[in-house]
């Protein structure tokens, strides 16, 4: 039987997805092995599909990775040790008979939600994963915008303060990832927490428990929402304001404060957007931590039955 790989490369674990056709049948992950300049992982993939394989035949192999995408060519990723990667080449002269597809992880992501998640019914949409940073996915009439050098998307570096407060591993000052990611939101609660009688002095600092205790009523904890929440409306204010999306959709780790978050960002996105793209509905992904091996699938299904 014909299958299809789905394969999301992370800093620390690969996930892997065996397809056939957009029916997920086995999922796996193994380390990712960033020694020795990141050569291994290749050779460490190709065992686990032939591996997976069995009496199927691969037909097909997507490939998502933590860096801008042009071509089939990772032009970098830093959590892997990769600097220039040709990573389509790679991959097709080891499986000369497989359509290959290789992007931007978050592009994988959105792509997934719009697959088989909470992107189903948009054609028109920006999916954002806040996690320990942000990343995103632009879809524009059903297909995904990857830019002149693989770079749409990179929301999380959106400046949203002009104080040059807070410098992001990018390099520049005050993006939004060192705000509203989990991280930043640990950088604020620490700041607040000095001081001021809060749980933040009595328990770990960590954004769920920040979220956790606000949900609470902890006035600092309250403070530091509201805080985040600005700075995720400024920003999302302005990509709606360009793109004018059916919908913003949520994931990654932040996103499992659910509603909480949700309802108070979309009520202070109404404030700060112009006026033709108030209603732009906010959503919370669905497919979690599979959203990437999803979204593989599907890019590469796309190339080889065009649907």
């Amino acid at each position: 039987m014909n299958c299809i790989f789905g394969i999301d490369i992370g800093g620390t674990e690969i996930k892997i997805g065996k397809f056939y056709q957009e029916h997920l049948v086995l999922k796996t992950s193994i380390k990712t092995n960033v020694s020795d300049g990141g050569n291994h992982i290749f050779s460490d993939i190709f065992l686990k599909i032939d591996e997976l394989t069995q009496n199927d035949t691969a037909e097909g192999i997507g490939i998502g990775v933590p860096g801008p995408v042009v071509n089939g060519v990772v032009l970098g990723a830093q959590n892997l040790n990769w600097k220039r990667i040709e990573a389509q080449r790679i991959l097709k002269e080891r499986y000369p008979n497989c359509e290959i597809a290789v992007l931007n992880d978050a592009n994988s992501a959105a792509l997934g939600e719009m697959d088989q998640g909470g992107a189903k019914k948009y054609q028109n949409f920006v999916f954002m994963t806040i996690g320990t940073g942000i990343g995103g996915g632009i879809v524009i009439n059903g297909q995904l915008v990857e830019g002149a050098t693989g770079s749409s998307g990179e929301i999380g570096h959106i400046r949203v303060a002009f104080g040059n407060e807070r410098q992001c591993t990018c390099g520049l000052y005050d993006c939004i990832e060192q705000y509203a990611s989990a991280t930043g939101i640990v950088k604020t609660g620490n700041q607040l927490r000095q001081g001021r009688d809060t749980v933040l002095n009595r328990i770990e600092v960590t954004s769920k428990n920040i979220f956790d205790q606000a949900k609470l009523g902890d006035e600092v904890c309250l403070e530091v929402v509201a805080q985040m929440i600005e700075k995720l409306a400024t920003a999302t204010a302005a990509i709606a304001n360009i793109i004018n999306p059916e919908a913003i959709l949520i994931g990654g780790g932040v996103s499992k404060a659910g509603g909480f978050l949700l309802t108070r960002l979309q009520k202070r996105f109404r404030e700060l957007a112009f006026y033709s793209v108030r209603d732009t509905e906010f959503r919370l992904a669905e497919l979690g931590n599979d959203a990437g091996i999803y979204g593989d699938g599907f890019a590469v299904r796309k190339k080889i039955y065009g649907n």
